[in-house]
């Protein structure tokens, strides 16, 4: 009887494969690393396993960052009390300058299937929100779940012409794939602004960012492997092309030709702050199940590059590419790329009002509680 049942579910994943192999998938694209760091943990994966690989990477994110720590620890004190309002913070200015302070938050893509609930977005609303209670212009892009990257980016630009006319200063908010999403909208759209308000593009605020591309999504999208194959042709089968060529998009860095080396010149004010999720297991895995665990170990195993990440993005790639030449704050945060449910170097919950341990499920409060936390915590030297 068990081998009666299970037939029709081999006879379909058989069909579903094959549907996708009669063309040889293409390449992996993520290959070629952005930065020194992000080559070294990968090269120090190969050679070493990943709990080796972790430790340097911790020291490197620690290296990298052009804050020396500041704004991490400005960050954990804030998290730590959520009454505490650093006094030379964007928080604690006149409430007429927070108005001319606009703040745009673009989420990432829908993480549940299309029936499900959209957890990572109520938590974007729910930072948007509070970012307004606090007193700044606040919008959030509603951009398509699962949209391509240039459909999104120009949506973006629709939403921010106005928050550049009305502000004296703009802060980008991005979420996971929302990385993409923006870094083509700054190579593109927003490039073409004028000088004068390109330079009101203060802060690009990147929670677990697929800053340099994804690895899980590189072999979603290019493994020949069963399971990713079937998971393409169930998804084609199914009209959700949109969800394929996605993975595609992401599984790249956003930062083509000359994109890295002319940001800088382009927005002369802007300051990049990288949260990058480590992950939290002495093993250099994360602890939380997260998508699929079974999934993730595939990764690993057959991905032709690999280093400790958050279960989507390895965690060197969640920071700029060595070729941008950007001042970047980074927090290191330690868990999935859930990154409410986990940690700061202190021991620290990054949402220790709102989640629990052993709770994976996203609560909208956690993106209010977090946004919070760093808008009492950013310095107002950022504004320039």
């Amino acid at each position: 009887m068990k081998v009666r049942a299970a037939f029709p579910f081999l006879c379909l994943a058989g069909l579903l494969a094959s549907c996708v192999s009669r063309e040889a998938p293409p390449a992996f694209v993520g290959s070629e690393a952005g930065s020194a760091l992000l080559a070294e943990v990968r090269e120090l994966t190969r050679e070493q396993g990943l709990a080796a690989a972790k430790e340097r990477l911790v020291a490197g994110l620690a290296a990298r960052d052009d804050s020396k720590g500041v704004i991490e620890r400005r960050v954990m004190r804030t998290t730590r009390d959520p009454g505490l309002v650093l006094p030379d913070s964007v928080a604690a200015l006149p409430a007429s300058r927070r108005a001319r302070i606009a703040i745009a938050v673009v989420p990432g893509t829908k993480a549940s299937n299309r029936g499900g609930k959209d957890r990572t977005r109520e938590c974007l609303r729910g930072a948007a929100e509070t970012a307004r209670a606090m007193g700044f212009s606040t919008s959030f892009v509603e951009t398509e779940a699962r949209g391509a990257v240039e459909e999104n980016a120009a949506l973006i630009a629709a939403r921010l012409r106005e928050a550049f006319d009305r502000s004296d200063a703009v802060v980008l908010v991005m979420l996971s794939k929302g990385a993409h999403d923006v870094i083509r909208y700054l190579r593109e759209d927003g490039a073409d602004l004028p000088a004068a308000q390109r330079e009101k593009l203060v802060a690009v605020l990147s929670l677990a960012g697929t800053v340099q591309g994804s690895v899980v999504a590189d072999w979603m999208a290019h493994s020949p492997r069963p399971l990713a194959a079937t998971t393409r042709g169930w998804l084609r089968l199914s009209g959700q092309e949109a969800a394929v060529a996605m993975l595609e998009s992401v599984a790249r860095s956003p930062w083509e030709g000359d994109a890295a080396s002319r940001i800088a010149r382009r927005f002369p004010n802007l300051t990049w702050i990288s949260i990058a999720m480590v992950p939290d297991g002495e093993d250099g895995r994360i602890t939380e199940r997260l998508w699929s665990p079974l999934v993730r170990r595939r990764v690993e195993r057959t991905a032709p590059y690999y280093s400790p990440g958050d279960g989507l993005v390895e965690s060197a790639a969640s920071v700029l590419p060595d070729r941008v030449d950007l001042p970047e704050w980074i927090v290191t945060g330690f868990g999935s790329h859930s990154m409410p449910n986990g940690s700061y170097r202190d021991g620290g919950r990054i949402a220790p009002q709102t989640t629990k341990p052993g709770r994976e499920k996203l609560r909208p409060e956690s993106g209010g509680e977090i946004m919070s936390a760093y808008l009492r915590a950013l310095p107002s030297s950022v504004l320039k």
